[in-house]
């Protein structure tokens, strides 16, 4: 083996390594085995740190009184060979060391799950540069008006309304699926008819979640490109879609087919 002080957190770290490694029975620990593989790590760390490596002689000598104790013939008699905590018996030398390796085990998870929670908080939550830089946004012409969290909801609820719909049986025609760009003109097109419409209007005429996707991606981009403007002018309205700065500008480049 060769391993280092500082990859572990303690000597129990290194002593759950050694029995997790070698699928060693955690509850019926060979003490004999396993105390010769913690001298033989120490032995084999060229410079000893005796600051750093004060608990692991601690809990070297603490091993090597278990291993005393158990040569005792009395308690050899009564230690048998236990598959949980419940079934190691109170005079069992090893007893004492297996809880501590039980806790340090549980506590060890439970750090790693909050490290792990901890960074997923870090990537989710965002910081509070944008109330920072809240009056230079404010500034700033959008041209999708309203939150765009609300947005999002909404576009889950019609996507799970459309997977719970049950189409009624008709006969099914390959036909050439419309591309962004095609439904960007399609949506112009109509606005230039009837001015303005609602998200609502276009949904409507959508037979199949494809249709509806390509639809949704279309606004969003004449949006971006201030070809349209979207508005809400209170919770749970309807969505208002009106012509933008840039509407009667090309519209074909703004997205690759």
């Amino acid at each position: 083996m060769h391993l280092r002080l500082e990859n572990f957190d303690g000597p129990l770290d290194l002593l759950l390594y050694l029995i997790k490694t070698q699928e060693l029975n955690i509850f019926n620990i060979p003490i004999t085995y396993i105390t010769e593989q913690f001298l033989g790590f120490l032995k084999q760390v060229p410079e000893l740190d005796f600051h750093m490596a004060g608990e692991y002689l601690a809990t070297a000598a603490q091993l090597i009184e278990i291993k005393a104790n158990m040569l005792i013939p009395v308690l050899q008699k009564n230690i048998q060979e236990p598959q949980n905590l419940e079934e190691i018996q109170g005079e069992d030398p090893r007893k004492q060391l297996v809880e501590q390796l039980l806790e340090f085990e549980a506590l060890k998870k439970a750090s790693e799950f909050l490290a792990v929670a901890g960074q997923i908080q870090q990537e989710i939550i965002p910081s509070g540069e944008c109330k920072r830089r809240a009056e230079e946004f404010s500034k700033f012409e959008h041209p999708i008006k309203g939150n765009p969290f609300d947005l999002v909801i909404a576009l889950e609820r019609v996507l799970l309304k459309f997977s719970m719909q049950k189409a009624s049986p008709r006969v099914t025609i390959r036909a050439q699926k419309i591309t962004i760009q095609q439904k960007m003109i399609v949506i112009k097109k109509r606005l230039t008819e009837s001015f303005p419409l609602t998200l609502k209007d276009f949904i409507l005429d959508c037979l199949t979640r494809y249709d509806l996707i390509v639809t949704i991606m279309a606004v969003l981009e004449l949006c971006k490109a201030n070809h349209l403007e979207i508005t809400q002018e209170v919770a749970l309205a309807d969505i208002t879609i009106s012509r933008g700065l840039k509407f009667f500008e090309e519209s074909t480049s703004i997205v690759d087919s």
